[in-house]
């Protein structure tokens, strides 16, 4: 019956709906609009940081069309299926923790397999794993899997449920085109990226666009932070 009604766009209904009831409502298309606000949210906040520390503004998406990081986007997505049936404060604070290092870690370890750069680089942080993550960033990450688990998701959930779900379908759809399209032009201009640099010349009309378009400065001002390592 509370479903029907959120289906008739009644919003107060949707704030009547039990936690439970809620997170078993969560669809794949309500992932895509997680992953979008997170990917902002770390985008604002790591381009904040920047000029906090006086670093003056820095592209900090880590993306070519879309101001998504990708980082903070997916590690919201995994904070949310695997912490929000979670009643524990505390619980969902060290799973975050040790779950967002995981994923940290992994994401450099990939990047630097694939492309042979890193993003970052915590070799001169204190308490850092292999430079990949650092004890610090694991606990930031575990007071963002509380507020993201206590504040965010619920509150948002409940807010879409206030339109009709097949109309946020659809938009998540279109969305999800939008970011697999960008991912794969991500990693591809990335890859030839990294292929220029060891100095291998463009092999056809594909590899001959990106240079006209995505030259060193252009990749030097939209990924400052990416450090080319030696081949092992």
């Amino acid at each position: 019956m509370l479903l029907k009604k959120v289906e008739k766009n009644d919003f107060h209904s949707a704030l009547s709906i039990p936690n439970e009831t809620l997170d078993s409502k969560l669809e794949w298309y309500h992932l895509i609009f997680i992953y979008i606000i997170g990917g902002v949210i770390g985008t604002v906040w790591e381009t904040i940081l920047n000029l906090v520390r006086g670093d003056g503004f820095v592209y900090c998406n880590g993306t070519i069309f879309t101001p998504f990081n990708f980082v903070y986007g997916t590690g919201a997505v995994v904070i949310i299926l695997t912490l929000r049936k979670t009643n524990s404060p505390s619980k969902v604070f060290l799973y975050g923790a040790v779950g967002g290092g995981v994923v940290e870690y992994i994401l450099s370890f990939l990047e630097e397999l694939i492309l042979h750069t890193r993003s970052w680089d915590y070799h001169d942080e204190w308490l850092h794993i292999n430079g990949r993550t650092t004890i610090p960033f694991m606990l930031f990450w575990g007071l963002l899997s509380v507020l993201a688990v206590y504040v965010l998701y619920r509150p948002l959930l409940r807010f879409m449920y206030k339109f009709k779900q097949q109309a946020l379908a659809l938009i998540g759809k279109i969305l999800l085109g939008i970011i697999i399209v960008d991912m794969s032009f991500t990693v591809v201009i990335l890859v030839r990226y990294a292929s220029r640099k060891e100095g291998n010349p463009p092999a056809n009309v594909i590899t001959e666009t990106i240079d006209k378009y995505f030259d060193d400065d252009y990749m030097q001002l939209h990924f400052p932070s990416m450090e080319f390592q030696d081949k092992k």
